[in-house]
């Protein structure tokens, strides 16, 4: 701590000088003006929170070290009023109110801070502009057209018949005789001692109304014990000691003698790729050595897809483009034979169901399959319900299905008598009736992907579903996602927003999210389809030509929050607008392109192809979303699978396929 020392000038002046010399020394000339003066606070390197007035500054070993603080600032005159009588030195000593004051730093790291990167579009935002177009051509009139004939209505000529047998014969009337006379009708009546009865319906009433949940909690009158406390068992024996004892033997320890074997073969090899000839043969039968790959991969074990090796035709050529391994091709055949295998199983105790015929059926629009069958009536308590539906399973030519027997009827004709059951595909769980009606949203920020997999799940806990995304998967924002029915309702709105669809699996617990147009109608010539169908494996085949509006531009939206898309086919003017769509899922660029996308495929001229071919073992059973290529000789079809149809009645097994097809 340091004194203030205010020292006078020798003049009876009041004024406190800051920065006067004392008397009898001379000082320079002070440049501030008086009353004014520099307050230097110096810090130390030891840790003090005194201010040191006046000191000097340290060393230039720590300058670089240490910085200096100057704070200027004016204190306030203090006012005196005093009584003289003699002139005397007066010495006046004080203390001031602790100085405010206000400082400023400035921290400089010498680090240099460059322009990363830099973000210039060259266009500005748009704004949307609504156009109408106009056809060139008036509503046209109807004007009926007749035809003429060549000829005139014909008339009626009668023909007569004459016989050139002369009247030898004539007809003899027969009056036939009767030993009885006519009877007389009687009726026979049937009395009852009792007459109709009248239904009386009850009323059950119940002594209850229904009851409201009540939680009720217990209470102990103890406190929580001490733990540390734990209680001791003692034993009446003590802790036993080992007793070893020796074991002698007759034989000592064997040892092992070493034995080996000699064979006749040694170890084969690979055969290179090529014809092995004999040594006497002079020259190769028939076609040179194969250039080829000489890899023959077995996937499916014998019986599966029959006993026939396909051999590509032609020269290999290792440097040729080879066709998709996914793609399976139906090779044309004079006669296409199939051994059919249809069987039906109960699954809680794999018991036998016989089977007269059955049928399944999905198209694009449905999250299930569809199943019917015949029974006789023997079978009748293998399906019956207990507790819940019967689930079944269907196996045709190697496909698994299962399904849920839910209705069942029964039907009698003269001589015959059978029952028929009806249901749906096991993911049916997941739909009333079997389904509560929830509320789904989401708290946070999911994307798509995870709001389904919330969706298939009951207070958190997951329901053994999974789900197969096949979708571009976008962000949905907290709070978009709002829906209230049951699991599958739930994940339809999901997959509908972005132009998706559910596509059940046959027989495990996953639902497959597609689009609806995994690539555009317009590129599908530079697809590779996943089976080629020739017209010689196709029974029956049926066309239907469809128009629809041809729209090349859309607008998708969402609603309380997202985006606005604007989607344009390429290559077109985008004229033609399809109504907007609006959906509260549309929360992302990827979301509204897929939904664009979607409305745009489905225009123009298109065909209904209606294809009806066995299940063969190189296509088994063709479900909806497949992309197929039917050849008809030299017009060739490409499009998608909408709808499959299985009718089973042994010994034959047939599958319809409704496809989708521009013309």
């Amino acid at each position: 701590m340091a004194d203030i020392v205010f020292s006078g000038t020798g003049e009876p002046n009041p004024d406190l000088v800051f920065g006067g010399a004392g008397a009898g020394t001379s000082a320079p000339a002070d440049p501030d003006p008086p009353g004014v003066a520099s307050l230097v606070f110096w810090s130390s390197a030891a840790p003090s929170p005194h201010l040191v007035f006046g000191a000097e500054p340290p060393g230039d070993g720590e300058s670089d070290k240490d910085a200096t603080a100057v704070v200027a600032g004016v204190l306030p005159l203090p006012s005196l009023r005093a009584k003289v009588s003699y002139i005397a030195q007066v010495r006046v000593t004080g203390q001031f109110p602790g100085p405010a004051f206000a400082a400023s730093a400035k921290y400089l790291t010498m680090t240099q801070r460059p322009t990363v990167s830099a973000t210039r579009a060259p266009w500005q935002e748009t704004g949307a502009q609504s156009g109408g177009f106009a056809t060139g051509h008036k509503d046209s009139t109807a004007s009926p057209h007749g035809w003429a004939a060549q000829f005139q209505a014909a008339q009626k000529e009668p023909a007569g018949m004459i016989a050139r047998q002369p009247r030898t014969s004539r007809s003899l009337l027969v009056t036939p005789s009767a030993r009885f006379q006519g009877g007389t009708g009687h009726r026979l009546g049937t009395g009852l001692s009792h007459q109709d009865s009248t239904p009386v319906w009850r009323t059950l009433r119940m002594a209850f109304r229904d009851g409201t949940g009540s939680r009720c909690s217990t209470a102990f009158r103890q406190q929580d014990g001490d733990r540390r406390k734990r209680p001791n068992q003692d034993a009446h024996w003590q802790v036993a000691r080992f007793l070893s004892r020796l074991y002698q033997a007759d034989h000592q320890i064997a040892t092992p003698l070493p034995k080996g074997w000699a064979g006749r073969f040694q170890d084969a090899v690979p055969p290179p790729p090529g014809i092995d000839l004999p040594p006497w043969s002079e020259t190769p039968p028939g076609p040179g050595p194969y250039a080829g790959p000489a890899h023959l991969l077995f996937e499916y074990p014998f019986g599966h897809r029959g006993t026939d090796l396909l051999f590509n035709e032609g020269p290999w050529e290792p440097n040729a483009e080879q066709p998709p391994t996914e793609t399976a091709i139906l090779p044309i055949r004079r006669v296409y034979m199939v051994i059919n295998n249809v069987s039906l199983y109960r699954i809680s105790d794999n018991a036998l169901v016989p089977a007269l015929g059955l049928s399944l059926s999905l198209d694009a629009d449905s999250w299930t399959w569809g199943f019917n069958a015949s029974l006789p009536v023997s079978a009748q308590a293998l399906v019956e319900p207990t507790d819940g539906p019967v689930e079944l399973r269907v196996t045709i030519n190697g496909t698994e299905f299962r399904v849920l027997a839910e209705n069942i009827s029964r039907e009698r004709t003269f001589g015959e008598s059978s029952i028929r059951i009806s249901g749906r595909g096991h993911n049916a769980v997941l739909a009333a009736p079997y389904a509560p009606v929830m509320t789904f949203s989401n708290q946070e920020g999911r994307t798509a992907r995870q709001l389904m997999d919330d969706v298939l799940t009951l207070n958190g806990v997951p329901l053994g579903w999974t789900v197969d995304w096949g979708l571009t998967d976008w962000n949905v924002p907290a709070g978009a996602f709002a829906r209230q029915g049951t699991w599958i309702e739930a994940l339809t709105s999901i997959a509908q927003a972005a132009g998706g669809y559910l596509l059940p699996h046959a027989s495990a617990k996953t639902l497959r999210v597609r689009h609806r147009y995994p690539a555009a109608p317009w590129e599908w010539g530079t697809r590779a389809p996943d089976f080629v169908l020739p017209v010689d494996a196709v029974a029956r085949e049926s066309l239907r030509w469809i128009e629809k509006p041809a729209y090349n531009r859309v607008f998708v939206s969402g609603q309380d929050v997202g985006v606005l898309g604007q989607v344009t086919r390429a290559g077109t003017a985008g004229d033609v607008l399809a109504p907007m769509v609006i959906d509260a899922l549309i929360t992302a660029a990827a979301a509204a392109r897929q939904r664009g996308l979607a409305v745009l495929a489905d225009t123009g001229h298109q065909i209904e192809v209606s294809l009806r071919l066995p299940v063969l073992p190189e296509t088994e059973v063709i479900e909806p979303g497949a992309f197929v290529e039917y050849q008809d000789g030299s017009v060739t079809r490409r499009g998608l699978v909408r709808s499959t149809q299985i009718e089973a009645g042994m010994p034959e097994v047939w599958q319809t396929l409704g496809v989708q097809a521009y013309a």
